[in-house]
């Protein structure tokens, strides 16, 4: 399988998906567990429940996705003037359940919550 079938798969998916570039290649999060859309509310509550140390972690405990402006400025006490409202969220995360890891040589790794495989195309 080539880089362009393997993108074809990809955009296949009938589930989302979330891709990253890394130094190795690109990671691909996908069959999300959790959604947490960040407020002013939550976002205490949240960065103390990713801090909180476990004993044995797996790939997938982890969130991806990003923080806004206007949450990054709160966390700082940067005060900004007040913008117009947009229906963007000010942050939001996902939990994947399944990494899929595509390097440089299409060797690709799949990890998920129960198991872990490795195969090369």
């Amino acid at each position: 399988m080539n880089k362009t079938n393997i993108l074809d798969q990809i955009s296949l998916l009938d589930k989302p998906y979330i891709i990253y570039r890394s130094k190795k290649g690109f990671c691909l999060y996908t069959d999300f567990s959790k959604k947490i859309i960040l407020t002013k509310k939550n976002i205490t509550s949240f960065l103390k429940k990713t801090n909180q140390k476990q004993k044995k972690l797996k790939k997938t405990d982890l969130y991806v996705g990003f923080f806004g402006y206007e949450i990054l400025n709160d966390l700082i006490n940067v005060k900004i003037p007040k913008q117009k409202e947009t229906n963007f969220p000010k942050g939001i995360f996902y939990k994947p359940e399944k990494i899929i890891n595509l390097n440089e040589e299409l060797e690709i790794g799949i990890w998920d919550s129960y198991f872990d495989i490795k195969e090369k195309i």
